[in-house]
């Protein structure tokens, strides 16, 4: 039920029950009147006819008595007139057919028994019944007695009512009418509020309410102004700290992108110098010592098993520089792409697990190469992360996931080892030694705009998962 109904009902019910007690007491107060007046009417009337035929009675004239009823009941609503004796006979009567009998009703008898004054000795919904004595000398001679209509007094009343009815209408329809108007009003303004509030749930903020009262319900519009420019103006500030955050945010992303790319770049310039400068030195050197172990072994000379032994530390040295340099900056990465890379690394990784860890490698939505500093970054947080299952987490099975899922690369290592809570501080970065990997995992992610995210699994184990967003090349 809306504010309009409940007011327009509530003013209609109070007028209703206002008009009703005043409508009541007046129609009270009116019957009481009236009869009243009506009852010293009929007495005095009854009192009249008294004196008036107080000669006739003791002259006995029934001819005089008839007509002082006559006179007497001319106009006033007097229904009938009689005069009777103190023992009850009817000495004269407006109805002449009445004379001579005796009163036998119970009222009647009563009235006659009753005290010698002026009285109403019975009353009906139509008729009010009244006697006075007829008294010389102070003695009892008879009664004059009358019966008077109520009807006009009856219709006067019934007019009072239909006419407190009718202004008891009235003063509804007046104060329903002062109850919409009132309501109009009241919610003129709250409407132009519930206005101001969706705007505000539709986040507009630069259309401030209509005041359209002065009264309290327009002060909370004019309340709701002030708090709507105060957050316009909180927004607005927030909005141009967020624009600055994102500024520098984003300056902060190309500088570590050009950061590690610079740091790639550097890999990469070492793993090419150790490869081509020293590899190519150490191939010479050990194409000499084979040399010497050959002209050591024609001339049956102490040198042969040093030149075999320095050929054998030379092309361990290449081995670990071949290595070293792949570490640095993997050659299959550049040529073949991520896949191979990966698949490479869990390769030379074996010998280092010992046959106790298997890696289940699976990957989706590999249609053609990504940008090269997303493999570069891909590759990086894959060494480091299967690295740290090796070490750290005792796991004998390894899930690897790579799924392109335009414009995400997402990361995915499972593990079935001891998990985070596991390691003495019961961290993340206690899973990778002592969060260097972790924050480093992280900084590469952030320099193109992408995540990095550890927890543990529920039924033991941890997972590494990483998004990196890229750009269609």
């Amino acid at each position: 039920m809306g504010i309009r109904t409940k007011l327009v009902l509530g003013v209609a019910f109070v007028h209703l029950l206002l008009m009703t007690i005043f409508v009541f007491d007046l129609v009270q107060r009116q019957r009481e009147f009236l009869l009243a007046e009506l009852s010293n009417r009929t007495l005095h009337h009854a009192q009249v006819l008294a004196v008036a035929s107080s000669a006739w009675v003791l002259a006995d004239d029934l001819v005089g008595m008839e007509e002082v009823l006559e006179s007497g009941v001319r106009g006033g609503g007097v229904q009938y007139a009689m005069i009777v004796d103190p023992q009850g006979r009817v000495l004269a009567h407006t109805k002449r057919e009445i004379t001579g009998r005796f009163l036998i009703d119970r009222e009647s008898r009563n009235a006659l028994s009753g005290r010698q004054e002026p009285h109403v000795y019975f009353e009906t919904e139509k008729s009010l019944y009244a006697a006075a004595p007829i008294l010389v000398a102070g003695r009892l001679i008879g009664w004059s007695m009358l019966a008077v209509d109520k009807s006009a007094t009856s219709e006067h009343l019934s007019y009072v009512t239909r006419t407190g009815l009718a202004y008891t209408m009235v003063a509804i329809g007046i104060g329903t009418l002062f109850a919409l108007l009132l309501s109009r009003s009241i919610l003129r303004q709250l409407r132009f509020l519930l206005r101001g509030v969706d705007n505000l749930h539709s986040n507009i903020l630069d259309r401030p309410v209509q005041v359209v009262a002065e009264d309290e319900v327009g002060r909370v519009a004019s309340a709701f102004n002030r708090a709507l420019a105060s957050l316009r103006s909180s927004l607005e500030l927030l909005n141009r700290e967020v624009i600055e955050r994102k500024r520098a945010e984003e300056a902060l992303r190309r500088l570590s992108r050009r950061q590690v790319g610079a740091i790639e770049e550097e890999r990469k310039r070492i793993a090419r110098d150790l490869h081509d400068e020293l590899g190519q030195a150490l191939s010479g050197m050990q194409f000499c010592l084979k040399s010497m172990q050959g002209e050591a072994e024609r001339s049956n000379s102490s040198l042969e098993a040093p030149c075999q032994k320095l050929s054998s530390e030379v092309e361990r040295m290449g081995v670990s520089i071949h290595r070293i340099a792949n570490n640095l900056r993997p050659a299959t990465l550049d040529h073949l792409g991520l896949l191979p890379a990966i698949e490479a690394l869990i390769a030379e990784q074996l010998p280092a697990m010992g046959g106790k860890l298997s890696v289940k490698t699976d990957a989706s939505g590999f249609r053609r190469r990504l940008p090269p500093d997303t493999e570069m970054i891909a590759y990086r947080i894959v060494q480091e992360g299967l690295n740290n299952v090796i070490k750290h987490s005792g796991a004998s099975h390894v899930h690897l996931q790579l799924t392109v899922n335009h414009p995400n690369l997402i990361i995915a290592i499972h593990d079935d080892g001891m998990g985070i809570d596991g390691h003495r501080d019961g961290t993340v970065e206690g899973t990778f030694e002592h969060g260097i990997g972790l924050i480093g995992m992280q900084e590469r992610a952030a320099a193109v705009g992408g995540k990095v995210d550890v927890k543990s699994r529920r039924r033991g184990g941890t997972t590494l998962r990483a998004e990196l967003p890229y750009a269609e090349i």
